[in-house]
């Protein structure tokens, strides 16, 4: 009898055992699922577009109203890495398959090296858009349609729903993976009712003022690229950056066979975030732990923080055609004065940066600098959560219908990033905002949208600060004040 009750009680300890023993591999997994979730979610603008489902979720009609226009501009979707990146990369392995060979390899967990490219590397053009890409863009589009039918109550036609890209090989893509979602099933070609729609360029790369406006800025040229990376060179030279170089240097084992620079390291970082967006696969990820990524990301983010934001008041307010047309196009819907029920345009981080900067979304107290990575580990600045690859802002236009006003119709705005409601400074934080009110935020910034003097060099060649005042004198202003000088002096 005893002997039995030692046995219950040892299966009954084994069974608790067991299951304490269960639930510590859970919870371990389950860490690890959250650690990697987070890793693959640190890529910055190289982030593949992850749909969060509970933030869209709270997304609410205010009662009484209804969406009747939906304006857009969409991130072009997950791609293959650039021209650029690609010959940096080649250089990379080059180097690295040279210290270690078939004979004498290097592994690290599931990274062998020598390593080869994948395969699709070689048919992709540079910056083409991928599998990955082209399904985030019609998932995004069909949740669209699904959450405003009233929006999409029209059959295509181009004056209801127009389709607008930069210059880009990725951007039209992207414009046609995006329609293919909204208008799956009611188009008249073949048995799939295939849709087709018109795709309208905005203009070449050089001569694009709105969806490419700060290649199409020869003062933003000079006064960003050239003037406003102090701070980026700083942080790059910085004490981060260095100790995750070394700590690179060692786990690759290097052992002075190769000089790690922090180039080489970004492109251990590409070569992760290309890996995870485009095929699932994470073979070089496990070289970085999670305070490279963290360091990697905040330089990434501090790039981007100075050419198209709050760092640089020339790099935010070029995109200031872009908000002009996003709210003319509100304002002339709600006045009966066009019938476009949707609008949608296609370009690249840049333009969608420096959109949420010039609504005023997004902006620390603090600004981002070299020397305060560590108090801005809880920035709002953080790309990776804005600005991935898919990334989207939507105006969506609400037709309300109000007791106070004897049923007399009246307008909101609601504004979407990435799906979900996000509430603006101007609007005190509220997820609507009244047409007017919100027309009233930007109205200064519009009207006062001369893009052509806003990007005039200089004569003389000077160059302003950032801090400085960004607008100069037309050129006829110029020229009149030269002829008024001359008839002084006669």
């Amino acid at each position: 009898m005893a002997t039995r009750v030692h046995s219950s009680f040892l299966n009954t300890s084994a069974v608790k055992m067991g299951a304490r023993v269960l639930f510590l591999l859970t919870v371990l997994l389950g860490f690890s699922l959250v650690h990697k979730a987070e890793q693959s979610s640190r890529f910055g603008t190289k982030t593949a577009y992850l749909f969060n489902a509970s933030a869209a979720s709270s997304l609410k009609i205010p009662a009484n109203c209804h969406p009747v226009h939906l304006n857009m501009i969409v991130r072009h979707g997950s791609r293959y890495p650039s021209d650029g990146d690609r010959e940096d990369i080649d250089e990379f392995l080059g180097k690295l398959n040279k210290i270690y060979n078939e004979s004498a390899p290097f592994r690290y967990q599931n990274l062998t090296i020598p390593w080869s490219k994948p395969t699709e590397w070689n048919n992709a053009m540079p910056s083409e858009l991928s599998a990955a890409g082209e399904n985030e863009q019609y998932n995004i589009a069909t949740r669209y349609r699904s959450r405003f039918p009233q929006v999409f109550d029209k059959e295509y036609w181009n004056k209801y729903y127009t389709f607008v890209t930069s210059d880009k090989l990725r951007n039209a893509q992207s414009a046609m993976a995006f329609a293919f979602g909204l208008f799956e099933g009611r188009g008249p070609v073949a048995s799939s009712n295939f849709q087709p729609v018109a795709i309208t360029f905005s203009g070449r790369e050089n001569d694009d003022k709105l969806l490419n406006s700060y290649n199409s800025c020869p003062r933003y040229e000079i006064d960003v690229k050239e003037h406003g990376a102090e701070e980026v060179e700083k942080f790059m030279a910085g004490p981060e950056v260095k100790d995750t170089v070394r700590r690179l240097e060692e786990r690759l084992k290097l052992n002075g066979k190769l000089s790690l620079t922090f180039d080489y390291v970004e492109k251990i970082f590409r070569l992760c975030s290309f890996g995870i967006m485009n095929r699932g696969d994470n073979t070089w990820c496990p070289l970085l732990e999670d305070e490279d990524m963290k360091i990697l990301e905040y330089q990434g983010d501090l790039e981007a923080y100075y050419e198209h934001s709050y760092g640089n008041k020339l790099s935010y307010k070029v995109v200031c055609p872009l908000l002009s047309e996003m709210t003319t196009n509100l304002q002339k819907f709600s006045e009966g004065k066009i019938e476009a029920r949707g609008v949608f345009r296609f370009a690249s981080s840049g333009s969608l940066t420096s959109l949420l900067t010039i609504l005023g979304l997004y902006n620390d107290s603090v600004p981002l600098k070299a020397d305060n990575y560590l108090e801005q580990s809880h920035r709002l600045f953080r790309l990776s959560n804005a600005v991935t690859m898919s990334a989207n802002i939507a105006l969506v236009l609400l037709a309300c219908n109000s007791t106070e006003m004897a049923g007399k119709q009246h307008y909101k705005v609601q504004v979407l990033v990435n799906e979900a409601p996000v509430g603006l400074p101007c609007c005190h934080g509220n997820m609507t905002c009244a047409l007017d009110r919100f027309l009233a935020c930007y109205e200064d910034t519009v009207k006062g949208c001369d893009f052509d003097a806003m990007c005039n060099v200089p004569p003389t060649g000077g160059i302003a600060t950032a801090s400085a005042a960004i607008f100069y004198p037309h050129p006829d202003m110029l020229a009149l004040a030269v002829v008024l000088l001359i008839f002084k002096n006669i």
